[in-house]
């Protein structure tokens, strides 16, 4: 992907704020908005715009990484030109970059993107809410084919209840975001082998992943915060998971992106194509990574008040693609 020496490249940044529908609530954060930082690059009148998420819980964050851009421009282009975005330090920022340049290329040679995709069947997250609330808002979801719900330690089951009560025929994924302790799990197991349960994401803490080890059960186990380029034990830690988390802000570039695609089916693990809160210009790079994954929590921009134009569409965890 190296760009020719007579080829210019200009780099633009600027952030921008979404306003949240409601409160998203995970079990270590919640928040009402987000902050992007919108990248665009441009290479001989062609202009492309990305998104750059910086996650917390991976030790990133906007100002840091404005900072970098404002006193690094230069030498950002100039990586660009020399194809060594792995030397950009942040894993989102890489990310934003690869996939401008990426489509930059694309347009350049005139191949048809991965937006040739119309609908997908996404799963849809509901985040940690009260009973009385969850209860409200999954007589919105009873058509749903897969729920994803945000649940730490507390009302478990009670909440299960409701989405079998309500919404029975929808296959559910629970995500714990590392908030589950051992006793807590080998406590339940058995009554979560009662609910339609299609995966549990991320129970234990990075690095407590072998606490699954002497786990006996028929439910399924994905990795997700395990499942990260900066984890020095990944090989060891995702031999506990049936399946992993692919977030393209997890592995930055193209090529790291596809590399651990392969580690994972060399593993023998299914692959979730998932995503952060964002808007849906950070949707459309994953699309292109749909032929290697076998489930897709692709969400983001359903907690939106407004998505950018040309956003992506959900109805029913149904996923319409409007570029």
């Amino acid at each position: 992907m190296t760009i020719k020496n007579l080829d210019q490249i200009e780099l633009n940044f600027k952030t921008k704020s979404f306003k949240l529908k409601d409160k998203f609530k995970i079990s270590r954060v919640s928040k009402k908005n987000i902050q992007v930082i919108d990248i665009s690059l441009t290479k001989n009148g062609i202009t492309i715009l990305s998104e750059c998420i910086p996650y917390a819980r991976y030790n990133e964050n906007v100002k840091d990484i404005l900072s970098y851009l404002t006193s690094n421009k230069s030498k950002i282009e100039k990586i660009l030109k020399e194809d060594k975005i792995k030397k950009i330090p942040y894993l989102c920022l890489q990310n934003a970059l690869t996939s401008a340049m990426v489509n930059i290329l694309q347009r350049e040679n005139k191949k048809k993107t991965s937006r040739t995709i119309k609908k997908f069947t996404t799963s849809i997250t509901i985040p940690i809410f009260s009973l009385e609330k969850t209860k409200k808002i999954l007589q919105k979801f009873t058509k749903t084919k897969i729920i994803k719900i945000k649940l730490n330690e507390k009302e478990v089951i009670p909440k299960l209840c409701l989405i079998k009560q309500i919404c029975p025929k929808s296959k559910i994924i629970i995500d714990a975001n590392e908030s589950w302790s051992k006793k807590f799990l080998k406590e339940n197991i058995k009554n979560l082998e009662q609910f339609n349960i299609l995966l549990i994401e991320q129970p234990f803490p990075r690095g407590k992943d072998y606490y699954l080890k002497n786990i006996q059960s028929k439910l399924k186990f994905c990795a997700d915060e395990s499942f990260h380029i900066k984890n020095k034990n990944l090989i060891r830690d995702i031999k506990y998971y049936d399946c992993v988390n692919l977030k393209l802000d997890k592995f930055g570039t193209h090529e790291q992106i596809l590399k651990y695609i392969s580690i994972a089916k060399k593993a023998k693990k299914r692959i979730m194509l998932g995503c952060m809160v964002s808007s849906s210009l950070s949707i459309y790079p994953s699309l292109r990574y749909f032929p290697h994954c076998d489930y897709f929590d692709l969400d983001g921009p359903y907690f939106l008040k407004k998505d950018r134009l040309g956003g992506i569409t959900y109805q029913n965890g149904l996923a319409k693609i409007n570029l």
